[in-house]
């Protein structure tokens, strides 16, 4: 049976696969070292369990209806169960965050808040540096464990080093400049970049191998735990010191729970072939960070700078909302995607026959997609005005525009959650960052160009840039990540159906009742109830009467059983 070897490093790597037996002998009259003998020697082993999966999995002879349940089976139903505990475990964080920051604002004065923000621009900045790609290396193989330890050896020296970095502008600021505050501050802020380097080699691990519960678990009490610091730290007088003690504690909780789930990593000092190796392929997962890092605060920044501080509080508010809900999308789905396609690509790299699996993947993952992103940030869009005031109240009307036009570019971009595990699995992480680059480069020149005509205007560019964002994503991921996106929009038909169905249902629920002249919660409930009903209820009609056009629709009536591919 066709065989061909497990790709265990990308690009540069990728060779050493291909290597023969006798490498070892030929390595040893080179003068490398002997661990680096013990990494490349075994490549060849894990291309024999490649072998061994091939002989055990072939799919030669089965039939079309049959191989596609399978390969819908990598997605339904454990991983889908796996992707609702990460989405429960980002809703609590995204209603612990936000509950942090209403009481924040009843607390601090608007010069308190925007000190704290300016500060932890700068802690962001340091722990994205911090987190590099340790997670990212451990996700993207089929032997991602095989260096763990020496990963862990590399995230602890990179936490080290940009807590250290952080201290010392810190002693700077104090000693230099007197400024107390903001050195104390920068200070404990910097405490956080070791405990996040530290954690993202444990979460990797944790998603290497499918635990997405346990995960969901630990993130979920470290959320409570730090919202409880929060919260207690406020009314006790710690002023913006108890924003940063809380994700402090959060942070620590989410390494010692991480540490209990995965076992303690004992640090093995990292061979020349695997620091170059993680360094290299951690360039890309950095870069593109900071390319969103430079996007997501460029808004508020040009908002503060033309229009003032009032205005830059409403855009901020408004990102704020809509980010949030992206996140309870776009995190769970970036996690299956790591999952599914790095399953696909070893089925690709095991099987015969099964050379354009993770295409086949991407046509069912990328409309399950569509289907739960749409209904959110179309739904937000139409009941945004009663949200913002039910959720910041009246003073903070102005945003809900704001929120139902920034609620539309969210969904033309939400198909880049998974860019990253896609490329990064394909082997093309380095073409990422130029498209990224690009990207934010379209989105912050329309900020700065239309940010002095107000925020309608803003927020109108931000929908015109994501139209371009979505189009230069198409293109990366269907040449570089083996898409079909054809075949995606074709499979994706249903849900514009649904849309309108959940349109169709909250326009009638208004012609019904005036909700006007029920309290905003209840008028907010009953329009969500009404928008969610007629979504599915179309979803339900398709799945009866059309399932052969959108095979997606049929997947929770596969009957799962245990198949070690699969798993």
């Amino acid at each position: 049976m066709k065989h061909r070897p497990a790709k265990i490093f990308p690009d540069d790597f990728t060779r050493i696969v291909r290597v023969s037996r006798g490498f070892t002998a030929r390595s040893q009259r080179s003068g490398r070292s002997r661990e680096d003998q013990r990494d490349e020697e075994r490549l060849p082993n894990l291309s024999g369990r490649g072998k061994e999966a091939s002989r055990v999995g072939g799919t030669d002879g089965v039939s079309p209806r049959v191989d596609a349940e399978r390969r819908l089976r990598l997605i339904n139903p454990n991983i889908v169960g796996g992707g609702f505990s990460a989405l429960s475990a980002k809703l609590v964080s995204q209603v612990a965050q936000l509950s942090a920051f209403v009481i924040a604002a009843r607390v601090l004065t608007p010069t308190e808040f925007g000190f704290f923000a300016f500060t932890s621009a700068v802690a962001i900045f340091l722990v994205v540096l911090a987190e590099g790609g340790w997670a990212e290396f451990i996700m993207k193989s089929p032997a991602g464990e095989e260096h763990l330890d020496q990963v862990t050896t590399i995230s602890l020296a990179s936490g080290l080093l940009f807590t250290a970095l952080g201290l010392g502008v810190a002693g700077i600021l104090y000693e230099a400049f007197d400024q107390v505050m903001e050195a104390s501050l920068l200070a404990l802020f910097s405490c956080l970049a070791l405990p996040s380097a530290m954690t993202t080699t444990y979460d990797g691990a944790l998603v290497h191998r499918g635990r997405l519960h346990s995960q969901a678990i630990i993130r979920i009490t470290a959320e409570a735990a730090g919202l409880a610091l929060i919260v207690f730290g406020l009314f006790k007088g710690w002023n913006v010191f108890a924003l940063v003690a809380g994700r402090l504690a959060m942070q620590l909780v989410l390494l010692c729970g991480s540490i209990l789930a995965v076992g303690w990593i004992r640090p093995v000092a990292p061979t020349r072939i695997v620091r170059r190796e993680v360094l290299l392929f951690s360039q890309h997962i950095v870069a593109n960070r900071l390319i969103v890092f430079l996007r997501s605060y460029s808004g508020t920044l040009a908002v503060g700078s033309f229009l003032g501080l009032a205005e830059a509080g409403y855009y901020r508010a408004a990102e704020r909302i809509v980010a949030a809900l992206y996140e309870l999308v776009g995190e769970p789905m970036r996690m299956l995607a790591w999952i599914v396609f790095r399953r696909a690509r070893d089925r690709e790299d095991s099987e015969a026959g099964k050379d354009d699996e993770m295409r086949k993947t991407g046509n069912t993952l990328f409309p399950l997609l569509l289907a739960v992103a749409a209904p959110v940030f179309v739904g937000l869009g139409l009941v945004a005005d009663g949200f913002v005031d039910l959720v910041l109240g009246e003073a903070w009307a102005p945003a809900a525009m704001v929120v139902s036009i920034l609620a539309v570019k969210q969904l033309l971009m939400a198909s880049g959650c998974m860019t990253e595990p896609l490329l990064s699995i394909k082997g093309n992480i380095r073409k990422m960052a130029p498209v990224g680059l690009a990207n934010s480069l379209v989105l912050i020149g329309l900020i700065v160009v239309l940010a002095p005509f107000g925020l309608l205007p803003l927020a109108y560019g931000q929908v015109l840039a994501a139209a371009v964002v979505l189009a230069t994503l198409i293109w990366l991921q269907g040449r570089y990540g083996g898409l079909d996106w054809y075949g995606i929009a074709r499979g994706s038909g249903f849900v514009p159906l649904a849309v309108a169905g959940m349109i169709g249902a909250i326009y009638a629920l208004g012609q019904a009742i005036d909700l006007s002249t029920l309290a905003p919660w209840v008028a907010l409930a009953l329009r969500a109830a009404a928008g969610g009903t007629g979504y599915l209820l179309v979803l339900l009609l398709l799945r009866r009467l059309a399932t052969g056009m959108f095979p997606v629709l049929g997947m929770t009536a596969i009957t799962y059983t245990h198949d070690t591919a699969a798993r």
